[in-house]
């Protein structure tokens, strides 16, 4: 006979263990972590604390790695270290490299089943590594590639961000988890209609270098066209700060690094969410870009560089997705074009993005996907885990 649900949810103890991500990283926190607490069960999250500081969900802190090696050798051990004293029913863990320690991790925590959860294709971004040399990147790729596909099957259920990701394990238990938004966000990020927000586009998250010259060419054109804009350059790492102030607009504001809740005020106050993937590249194939998703559940119109999963999507909204432009391609004139265009529209009155905020909260909200990861939770534990 199955136990109560209300029992199972009380007593469904989740561990979350990262290596390389924040603690407070959106995806593991505030949609994970705290959606799943919500819901009853008991979260604790180990992982490094840098920049941010916790909600409602414990965390178990660990120090930073000192060197990307660090952190693919010693930062594994020290998580399972640090959550050694800790019970799980469910451990969930969100980087590759945790891999590597899951057999000894299934000695220690052996009636846990174990969850891998894949975010990006992790050998196909060693292609674009910087401080990877050239001929390392292939190498590393295949390393990597071999890791993922040769460990993941000590794991007991696989999550990924996307279909096409997913797909690339074969496993028996696994899930797709999109990483659209919480409902919450949608309240931080709600703003003023579209020509009352301070900023006319806004482009959020890190960059490599490559592509921080190629958002640079695109707003010194766009301002070119359109001198009286403003623009803003949203969590920005400190190794790109200065490479960004020397070749961006005067018209462009820059801000580093920043929580998730900060993030949604900004957008809340931009007219345009902008999103550039200058080159057709390996790992973007399986991807989806969450900036997206954010953008438009915070009433920006968009601009981005098309990607697979990404056009899927919006070919299923239909016409109701009109005031999101993809760019197949494209040169930096070509962005700044459709910025332009864009905005034009917004100062003659119309409001695009307040179709999308519309349209997001109908299709990408996080809480669905949650639901998902409680259903694979209750699969592998052979009872419910909430209420």
């Amino acid at each position: 006979m199955l136990p109560e649900p209300q029992s199972c949810a009380r007593k469904t103890r989740v561990l979350m263990l990262t290596t390389g991500h924040e603690a407070t990283d959106a995806r593991i926190y505030a949609k994970q972590a705290a959606r799943l607490q919500r819901l009853g069960l008991d979260v604790t999250v180990v992982g490094k604390l840098e920049y941010t500081r916790p909600g409602a969900v414990p965390i178990v802190p660990i120090a930073p790695a000192r060197s990307r090696w660090q952190r693919l050798f010693w930062q594994p051990w020290r998580c399972i270290w640090a959550a050694r004293r800790l019970d799980a029913d469910i451990v969930h863990f969100h980087d590759p490299e945790m891999l590597l320690a899951l057999p000894l991790a299934r000695l220690w925590w052996r009636k846990s089943k174990f969850v891998y959860d894949v975010h990006e294709d992790n050998a196909n971004l060693m292609l674009i590594r910087d401080w990877l040399p050239r001929w390392a990147r292939r190498l590393a790729r295949a390393a990597i590639h071999g890791v993922e596909q040769g460990f993941a099957g000590f794991a007991d259920a696989i999550v990924g961000v996307t279909p096409p990701l997913t797909a690339k394990f074969r496993h028996r238990h696994k899930t797709v988890a999109y990483n659209f938004v919480p409902k919450e966000f949608f309240t931080l990020a709600a703003g003023q209609g579209a020509r009352e927000r301070a900023f006319d586009v806004i482009h959020v998250g890190t960059l490599n270098a490559s592509r921080a010259n190629f958002l640079a060419e695109v707003l010194r054109e766009f301002h070119r066209q359109k001198p009286r804009a403003r623009s803003l350059v949203a969590g920005v790492a400190p190794a790109l700060e200065k490479l960004l102030a020397g070749i961006l607009p005067a018209q462009t504001r820059v801000l580093p690094r920043m929580s998730h809740r900060e993030i949604a005020a900004h957008l809340g106050g931009a007219r345009i969410g902008l999103d550039v993937h200058p080159e057709h590249l390996a790992h973007l194939e399986v991807a989806l870009p969450v900036k997206v998703c954010e953008y438009m559940a915070a009433g920006c119109a968009v601009v981005s560089s098309t990607m697979p999963v990404l056009s899927e999507l919006v070919q299923s909204f239909g016409a109701e997705a009109e005031g999101l432009i993809l760019i197949d391609d494209g040169a930096a004139a070509d962005y700044a074009a459709a910025l332009a265009a864009l905005s034009e529209e917004i100062e003659a009155g119309a409001d695009p993005g307040a179709r999308l905020r519309e349209l997001a909260a109908r299709h990408l909200c996080w809480e669905g996907e949650a639901d998902k990861i409680t259903a694979l939770y209750a699969e592998l534990l052979g009872h419910p885990c909430v209420a």
